[in-house]
């Protein structure tokens, strides 16, 4: 493999801002961005792998802030509880594999149980995959979201690997030190219910403020960032007074969470195409009515929502809270996130790239490194078909992403014919 590679002239849509730059250059030398230049001004040594990416936009590696590598079959969570988890590792093995295919180098895991060790395995080096940021177990508490199932016995919460359940501010500590042991990058915290679980809405407030300042200064106290599930209004306040560095979905956010996610610097990762994509495909998958009933009351607010935070200057990232299931939400699916805030919420190609790429670097804490094309930082890298520039549908077609870099390794393409069992497309119907 050559140490430099030189992606000639291609349009730069480098992730700093929406604004694109004709015919570019850019000098990968190893791992790095060595440099960046207008076509022809970029010098290299001899040996250097020429592309040509002409016709194509040269463009930082997708980030997935939110999503979660269950490594699921089906939606049913009973059949979820009951499967053996050496099952769900294995199938987490080629989902990771899928979404690196689909243009994501780096993906945050937002609870699943097997987020820590795919994570390891990736970084061994000896199978393909994208950069793992994982919170181990989310925090909840007895009753709450992170159960999904409260008509069964209380021990099988632990089992579905969906959260570690923990009541009061002792215990609270206790569970985030136990993730941060395991080798979490972040800790969740339910603060709010949600459409999955079975009993309760999203505007059900979860954890006291006293808790969920203790799972934040744990955090803190490790050097890592605590996230909060937070759709209804009061899971929303209290994360943001609570200290919690990133909150998400955020959907019934009115005037006084807004105000204190913007006072307390707190980022915002909504997610607006899984509520939609339950009420298309979810009666198919076999999810119960009352689940899609409780999804599509959401749709508008989360939009409108978003709106809000994004015009008052929250930064605001990308997630699509996918769940590795074949049927609804399959990894590489995951991108009609990016299709959606283009065509449903109506930010621009440039606009939403930024969300995708900067913002969420920002959000995981890793802008150093990534999230851009920029020179000295890692060389995560698509190239893709120009269209994509006018038809956001372009970044969808895995045929059209000529190149696919992770940290300058050039990524082998999957199979599709012997392991994809979905087309992208399918899940914009």
């Amino acid at each position: 493999m050559a140490e430099y590679k030189l992606l000639k002239g291609g349009v730069l849509l480098d992730g700093t801002g929406p604004v694109t730059k004709e015919n570019m250059d850019v000098l990968i030398k190893g791992k790095y961005i060595e440099e960046i230049g207008p076509n022809g001004t970029v010098r290299y040594p001899k040996g250097t792998e020429v592309i040509d990416c002409t016709g194509h936009v040269i463009m930082p590696g997708l980030i997935d802030a939110h999503l979660h590598l269950f490594g699921r079959q089906v939606m049913s969570h009973v059949v979820h509880i009951c499967e053996d988890p050496i099952l769900h590792g294995m199938r987490a093995v080629l989902d990771a594999w899928r979404l690196i295919d689909a243009g994501y180098t780096t993906v945050r895991d937002c609870t699943s149980g097997n987020g820590i060790p795919l994570r390891n395995f990736i970084a061994e080096g000896e199978m393909v995959g994208p950069r793992i940021l994982a919170c181990g177990l989310a925090l909840s508490q007895t009753g709450g979201h992170g159960e999904l199932m409260h008509s069964v016995p209380v021990e099988f919460s632990n089992r579905g690997l969906t959260c570690r359940l923990a009541d009061g501010v002792g215990e609270v500590r206790k569970a985030a030190r136990e993730q941060l042991r395991a080798g979490a990058d972040f800790i969740k915290i339910y603060t709010s219910g949600g459409v999955m679980s079975e009993y309760g809405s999203s505007q059900e407030c979860q954890y006291s403020l006293e808790e969920i300042q203790a799972c934040a200064e744990e955090a803190h106290n490790r050097g890592v960032r605590a996230a909060a599930h937070a759709q209804g209004r009061l899971g929303i306040i209290n994360a943001a007074k609570g200290g919690i560095d990133s909150i998400e979905h955020g959907v019934y956010m009115d005037e006084e969470g807004l105000e204190l996610i913007l006072k307390h610097k707190c980022f915002l990762v909504p997610t607006i195409s899984i509520f939609n994509v339950m009420k298309n495909k979810g009666a198919a998958c076999g999810m119960p009515d009352y689940k899609i009933r409780k999804a599509e009351k959401l749709i508008e607010v989360q939009l409108k929502s978003f709106h809000r935070a994004y015009k008052a200057g929250v930064v605001c990232g990308l997630g699509s809270d996918f769940l590795s299931d074949s049927s609804m939400t399959p990894m590489g699916g995951n991108i009609v996130e990016v299709v959606d805030y283009v065509e449903r919420a109506g930010l621009s190609v440039g606009e939403t790239i930024v969300c995708a790429t900067r913002n969420n670097a920002k959000i995981l804490g890793i802008e150093d490194v990534t999230g851009t094309v920029e020179k000295g930082k890692y060389a995560d890298i698509l190239v893709v078909d120009q269209e994509m520039l006018t038809n956001i549908r372009v970044i969808a077609d895995r045929t059209r992403i000529m190149k696919v870099y992770k940290e300058g390794e050039d990524i082998p393409r999957l199979n599709i014919d012997r392991f994809r069992r979905f087309d992208c497309h399918e899940i914009f119907q």
